[in-house]
């Protein structure tokens, strides 16, 4: 009987065009470490490229984590000569670094990996950069997810196409996807290619040896096909995970602010932990902050949303909960700068540290993004009025009663974050007026007469006089 099996060729060209890899892509970067999936996946991507017109760049990353690390490198070059495909190499100190940032040998090979094939794609003009990941790396990236406890983006295992860590503008594709490690060598093989074998992938004290050597082979004697179970468990995960994708992108903020996202609770409250987590690291982008995110702080986020107050730290980002909306900050975001009492002036300007008090004797005029604006009755004026931080216990006469301020900002919905940077306008006892970028609480009536002070931003600095020269 004929053998109707595509070859590994085609699998890769249809592949790669239901998943459009190559779509207007004029040149890739291919990761060669000198293995057999790296080196197939050069020679499978030379020959696609000629038949649909993109060009292909090797580049080598030495780690120094092995003795023949120093071969690899010779061996990933010449082969580049060999096949005329120009080549970039770069090394790096991984114990090193791995020293200075504070994280284990793996994480710190991958970053400063994907850190100069971000380099390399950049130098050549390429629009992404291809790794020779196969179906068994899909397999075990699956398995060892579930044993890590991870939720359905985890499932998903290895993505055809994802943003290169560090460099989101450029794309990490993984077109020999739907080869198995056996194909790879047999591609190499076909070719008169020789490739170079790793021994530390047979050391069993990392996770994924023992996934592969140990717990799949254990597997595959209670179901021969677990290998296209747990293919097929990943591709329902990553269908699942689109409806996740498309809850996070429609759940928009209300506010963006330097330092500070704002959400209304409820946008945020109807989602699962998937779809906060896909926030929370979109936000953190936005706000140039890192993410540390795991199941329990995940479960605490569940619980402040539910009770609609509180806070969670995720490493660099912290979550807030108050007064029905939800606050993402990065570290000392968004944060009023402190100043000292002083006397107001009537009308005029009065200095907030870097905020500005305004006062007039008659109503402000309106505009579509003017500050709110608090009208004070001129009989609660006594004595000279002063500008302050707000402080616990501060008390003022309000709809008739004389009440906690604390109390008449939880009665007003004020959020939390918000009343720490919050100005009081103090008469000789009492507070009579609270003022903040999007606060002013205060007693004056239509039938009152009023003074009237609102929080503003400081006025832009006037122009640079232009320069004479003497002559």
């Amino acid at each position: 009987m004929p053998d109707h099996t595509p070859s590994p060729l085609e699998r890769v060209r249809r592949f790669a065009e239901r998943e459009q890899l190559f779509r207007s892509t004029e040149k890739v970067v291919v990761a060669v470490s000198g293995g057999a999936d790296s080196v197939a996946a050069l020679l499978l991507l030379r020959e696609l490229g000629e038949a649909q017109g993109f060009e292909v760049v090797a580049a080598h990353f030495d780690h120094h984590l092995r003795h023949e690390s120093g071969g690899d490198r010779e061996f990933a070059s010449d082969l580049c000569e060999r096949l005329e495909v120009p080549c970039m190499t770069g090394e790096g100190d991984v114990p090193l670094a791995a020293g200075e940032m504070r994280m284990g040998i793996e994480e710190a090979a991958r970053r400063l990996r994907y850190q100069f094939l971000a380099f390399a794609a950049e130098r050549q003009g390429a629009g992404a950069v291809a790794t020779g990941h196969t179906a068994d790396d899909h397999v075990e990236t699956v398995l060892h997810h579930i044993v890590r406890g991870s939720g359905v983006r985890g499932m998903r295992g290895i993505l055809p196409a994802a943003p290169l860590p560090g460099m989101p503008s450029l794309r990490l594709i993984r077109p020999i996807l739907p080869l198995a490690r056996a194909d790879t060598v047999a591609v190499c093989n076909a070719a008169g290619i020789d490739y170079r074998e790793d021994a530390t992938n047979a050391e069993l004290h990392a996770t994924r040896n023992r996934l592969r050597h140990t717990v799949l082979p254990q597997l595959r004697e209670e179901n021969p096909s677990v290998d296209a179970a747990i293919l097929g468990l990943a591709e329902s995960a990553r269908e699942l995970f689109r409806t996740v994708e498309r809850a996070a992108d429609l759940a928009q903020p209300r506010d963006r602010a330097p330092g500070a996202v704002v959400f209304g609770l409820d946008a945020l409250r109807s989602l699962g932990s998937e779809a906060r987590l896909l926030i929370l690291e979109r936000e953190a982008a936005f706000l140039r902050a890192e993410v540390d995110a795991n199941r329990t702080r995940l479960r605490n986020l569940d619980d402040v949303l539910s009770s609609g107050s509180g806070r969670v730290a995720f490493g660099g980002l912290t979550v807030q909960v108050s007064a029905g909306l939800v606050r993402l900050s990065g570290e000392g975001g968004g944060e009023d700068q402190p100043f000292d009492e002083q006397f107001v002036n009537i009308p005029g300007i009065t200095r907030a540290g870097e905020r500005v008090l305004q006062a007039a004797t008659d109503p402000f005029p309106d505009g579509a993004v003017a500050p709110p604006a608090a009208a004070v009755p001129a009989d609660r004026i006594e004595g000279a009025l002063r500008l302050r931080a707000l402080a616990p216990g501060d008390r003022m006469r309000y709809r008739g009663y004389r009440r906690k301020v604390s109390g008449i900002l939880k009665n007003a919905r004020v959020p939390d974050w918000e009343r720490g940077g919050l100005i009081a306008l103090a008469g000789r006892e009492d507070v009579v007026a609270v003022l903040g970028a999007n606060v002013a609480i205060a007693d004056g009536g239509a039938e009152d007469e009023c003074y009237y002070f609102r929080i503003a931003p400081p006025p832009p600095a006037p122009p640079p006089l232009p320069r004479v020269d003497g002559g």
